[in-house]
């Protein structure tokens, strides 16, 4: 998976941009905030999110961090795909959505193309009072811990996050028990 690039903007489209990596062309999606500070000719620090899908490739990046690991936890969400977390982060920052989540303002998340009252609904049920804070470094939880494990070991990590949520017990019991519930 590719997690990071640092690389030269080539190019600026409405959709992402194409990023240059030492020859290499890499194109990524990005949400609006995003789009509108990428300039062609920059260099850029993006951090990503791969997508696999069986005919194709794609990533997903963010200047920030911590957007990109909220995107990751909004896709996680049933219903929630990659064009949807793009679109719900192009309509407010992590900290407008997060705002919005923990207060339950199912119109908030409404106003987002493609976003309907009950995926809305369920976005909120699935994460209020769950989301940790985005704009801190995470802490080294065994709950993470036993995430990136279980990343480690192939799945996706918005599963691997389900996976162990709101399950209690040591770092090593958490791997367990979150690859029962993976393997179902």
């Amino acid at each position: 998976m590719i997690g990071y690039l640092s690389g030269v903007i080539k190019r600026v489209t409405p959709r992402g941009v194409l990023v240059d990596v030492q020859g290499v062309g890499y194109r990524v999606a990005m949400n609006a905030g995003d789009l509108s500070r990428a300039m062609g000719g920059a260099t850029a620090e993006l951090f990503c999110h791969t997508i696999v899908r069986e005919d194709a490739i794609q990533l997903v990046g963010f200047f920030n961090e911590h957007a990109r690991d909220f995107f990751e936890v909004l896709i996680g969400v049933s219903g929630v795909g990659p064009k949807s977390g793009l679109l719900i982060l192009s309509v407010g920052t992590v900290d407008e959505v997060r705002t919005a989540i923990e207060q339950g303002d199912v119109g908030f998340l409404t106003s987002v193309p493609g976003i309907g009252k009950k995926i809305a609904e369920r976005i909120i049920l699935e994460l209020r009072g769950k989301l940790p804070d985005f704009d801190a470094p995470a802490a080294e939880t065994p709950h993470a811990v036993a995430a990136e494990a279980l990343a480690n070991l192939g799945y996706r990590k918005d599963e691997a996050l389900a996976a162990v949520r709101n399950l209690t017990g040591t770092t090593e019991s958490l791997i367990r028990q979150g690859l029962q519930k993976l393997h179902g």
